[in-house]
């Protein structure tokens, strides 16, 4: 068995895992990184050994950023998971298992592809060379490698046809759109909520609305006008380049919002196509269910409703195939020639009727009069009207409806309304379904269709239950209807994702409430489960609803900005009050922020004196800050200093001295993660004051005490372009600070930069990445950092003596 190594496994086996979705998707064996082939010969003393070394390193991950939801997971399930896996006997039961359930995994891989080709060689005789880019788009979503894919295709005979026409080359340039991309999705990542995929949607504009020229420069110089209040930072430097990107593409109007719209519209198009040829690969037709489920993904891209028709409709154009329920619209027919029924199999050449146009009232009452026995000269033009009207997405009688009844085939059993031309032969062969919750079903051809778009509703409207509920329905009515269990199956993982989503934010909206961390609450969590999980109740029965944790987190909230808003400027009531605005909402940032800017003020008149039976008794005078804690270390032989204990009095016992003279003692004052400089017993500290209270250049006091009695990192070197040093004991993040022209006075220097480290992510690029944008050569000091009981990071007051470096690289 190979030696472990933990950042060879969390890319091999933890990002797979990962990446196929979870627990549910691997086994013991893969867990633990014990090779299956090897079962029978390791001993149980090695397996072990392999269990706790993994075991050690999940324990680690539980504060990784991107894998910590999986290593909790995997810290839950550790005795159950390791069990089978210690002894020889249920070892070897176990690897049987895995084998039998590792063999079902890989044919399951396959199992869309080779359902797709199966089908395709009983209908061609062979492969299509056209279908080709398809199989590769189906083998894709299975998880298989090109080169997976080129082996089974060569089974296969290979039918030439010719290929599908290229798409149009863009008009603005592929750079510039690049750089809107990425500045789209750093600001969905920077201020989470509602997506913002286009320019348009970041003025809160639809993309019908993009020639609405007035209204956009006046939505652009509001944004502007709000974006120079905010604090220099990130948000900032996005939102100005957006800006720039807005003045130059939407506010001249014409010419330019035409470019941006059409790059838009491609940039959709070439998102759908891939999808749309899986959807049609094997049945030559773009069902109504599929059609509906893309339609929401090209809005949710930005796209109105119309044009998303319109690129869905004509990319089923280019593939030479129709939309179930839209065949009119697919391309103009010629008087007289063949019509394309709805069905996936027959198609029927029928006269044109009357030769009239399709979309008119004369060819939609003439398709009416040939397909629905109801449709008679007694219901008029106007039920014509009305019903053509609504196939190409308008809507003649004003009552905003335009998407008829859920997107797919307008075909009622009961006759009321009319369908399109071409649509009835075809909808007849179909048995209609039984299904009647949640939506429309009549207009489904087949039983579990109806089911299924009710699903994609209910999870596009944030109800993610009830899409459990029509996902069941759809189960039981999908049959053997392979290509409707692929849909089936891939809605209802959809549906688990979002449910499993939804007890992890549920947990931490819970968690955050509890600790007062209404802000994050509120942006990270609650705003999820009301978009998406509306339906999902607190996993705790006894706990509060959605409705109630919203209602007191915004109540907070606003709470805690009407108590900023009137703090005092007086400095010694100032601290108290930006207290008061924390006690409400810990995590309110400009409460954070002004607290930053205060000084906590040091202790005085530290005594240490021992009393009979050798407890030692150490005093001082209280801070002049306010409701400070103050913590209390001893100073031992080594220079090294304990932490004694915290108290928010003025008088500690330390039980734990040794006999013999009385040690000296330093004392520390802290409230909200800001700490002041250590006051001593043995007077450093007034020796501090008359020098003005301030460390020296390397942030220590005259006998070299550790800044606010941290360990401090030392032997900062350069290696292989990263800063590398030696991480004090007991400390697992650092505050790294960058300064050009000089030495940073102080972690809060005003003229540097500085950003957060923590050991695992040292760990894992193997040390500390300088950013490009800090002009080099520089001087780089790093300072220690700790968290209190609830959470809050304080930052040591200096730097350690070895604890900078000049950087040239």
């Amino acid at each position: 068995m190979h030696a472990f190594d933990s950042n060879d496994y969390r890319k091999r086996v933890l990002a797979a895992v990962e990446r196929r979705g979870g627990l549910g998707e691997s086994d013991t064996f893969e867990l633990y990184d014990i090779p299956l082939a090897e079962a029978a010969r390791l001993s149980d003393a090695e397996v072990a050994a392999r269990v706790e070394a993994v075991w050690t390193l999940w324990q680690k991950l539980r504060d990784h950023p991107k894998y910590r939801v999986l290593a909790g997971l995997l810290v839950d399930a550790h005795a159950e998971l390791s069990e089978p896996l210690l002894h020889t006997g249920s070892r070897l039961v176990e690897a049987d298992r895995v084998t039998q359930l590792r063999a079902r995994r890989e044919a399951e891989r396959y199992e869309m592809l080779d359902a797709a080709i199966e089908r395709l060689v009983a209908r061609h005789g062979g492969i299509p060379a056209a279908k080709i880019p398809g199989l590769e788009d189906i083998g894709r979503m299975g998880g298989l490698t090109v080169a997976e894919i080129a082996a089974r295709v060569r089974r296969h005979r290979i039918v030439d046809e010719a290929p599908a026409p290229a798409p149009a080359a863009p008009t603005l340039s592929a750079e510039r759109r690049r750089q809107i991309r990425a500045l789209l999705a750093e600001y969905e990542r920077l201020l989470p909520g509602d997506p913002v995929p286009t320019l348009l949607a970041l003025l809160g504009m639809e993309f019908a609305a993009a020639h609405h020229t007035n209204e956009i420069r006046l939505r652009a110089g509001a944004l502007r006008a709000r974006t120079r209040e905010l604090p220099p930072g990130r948000v900032r430097v996005v939102l100005d380049e957006l800006l720039i990107h807005i003045g130059d593409l939407l506010e001249p109007g014409g010419a330019p919002v035409d470019a941006y719209l059409l790059a838009v519209t491609e940039t959709v198009t070439d998102q759908l196509r891939p999808q749309v040829r899986a959807a049609v690969l094997v049945e030559d037709l773009l069902v109504a269910a599929d059609f509906d489920y893309l339609l929401g993904v090209a809005i949710a891209a930005g796209l109105d409703r119309a044009a998303a028709e319109r690129i869905l409709i004509t990319l089923a154009d280019e593939l030479g195939t129709t939309v179930e329920g839209r065949e009119h619209l697919a391309a103009p027919p010629r008087p007289g020639g063949p019509v394309q029924t709805s069905s996936a199999t027959t198609t029927s050449t029928q006269p044109a009727g009357n030769g009239a146009p399709p979309g008119t009232d004369a060819a939609a009452e003439s398709g009416a009069g040939r397909n629905s026995a109801d449709a008679t000269g007694e219901r008029g033009t106007s039920t014509a009207s009305a019903t053509a009207g609504r196939e190409f997405g308008r809507d003649p009688a004003g009552t905003g409806d335009a998407s008829g009844t859920g997107g797919g085939p307008r075909y009622s059993g009961g006759g009321a309304t009319a369908p399109g031309r071409g649509e009835a032969p075809a909808a007849a062969q179909w048995q209609r379904t039984p299904y009647t919750g949640g939506a429309a079903g009549a207009g489904a051809g087949r039983p579990w269709e109806a089911a299924l778009r009710a699903a994609r509703a209910s999870l596009r409207a944030g109800r993610p239950r009830e899409a459990a509920g029509f996902v069941t329905d759809a189960r039981r009515g999908v049959g053997d209807d392979s290509l409707g269990a692929r849909s089936v199956r891939a809605v209802g993982e959809e549906v688990e994702r979002v449910l499993a989503a939804a007890a992890v934010h549920w947990r931490a909206a819970v968690s955050c409430c509890v600790g007062r961390r209404f802000v994050e609450a509120l942006g990270e969590h609650l705003d999820f489960l009301d978009r998406r999980a509306a339906d999902v109740p607190n996993p705790d029965p006894r706990g509060a609803s959605r409705e109630l944790l919203i209602g007191r987190a915004r109540a907070a909230v606003m709470e805690a900005g009407r108590l900023f808003e009137a703090l005092p400027s007086d400095p010694g009531l100032r601290m108290q009050a930006v207290r008061a605005v924390l006690e409400v909402c810990t995590d309110h940032a400009e409460a954070l922020a002004a607290l930053a800017e205060l000084q906590v003020g040091a202790p005085g008149a530290v005594t240490a004196s021992r009393k009979p039976d050798g407890t030692v008794v150490i005093t001082w005078l209280p801070s002049r800050t306010p409701r400070v804690e103050y913590r209390v270390t001893r100073l031992l032989a080594d220079g090294s200093w304990r932490v004694v204990g915290r108290t928010r009095g003025t008088a500690l016992e330390d039980g734990g001295a040794l006999t013999g003279p009385v040690p000296v003692y330093g004392v520390v004052a802290s409230v909200s993660g800001r700490a002041s400089e250590m006051a001593r017993s043995d007077g450093d500290s007034d020796r501090d004051s008359a020098q003005g209270g301030e460390p020296d250049a390397v942030g220590r006091g005259p006998d070299g005490e550790p800044p606010s009695g941290m360990p401090t990192p030392r032997s900062l070197t350069e290696q292989r372009g990263l800063l590398v040093f030696e991480w004090p004991i007991g400390i697992t993040e650092v505050m790294v600070v960058a300064r050009p022209d000089a030495p940073p006075a102080d972690p809060e220097d005003p003229r540097a930069r500085r950003w957060k480290v923590t050991n695992m992510r040292y760990e894992i690029d193997g040390g500390v990445r300088i950013p490009s944008e800090i002009p080099r050569p520089c001087h780089v000091a790093v300072a220690s950092c700790r968290r209190d009981a609830t959470g809050i990071l304080t930052v040591a007051a200096g730097f350690g003596p070895n604890a900078r470096i000049r950087w040239v690289r």
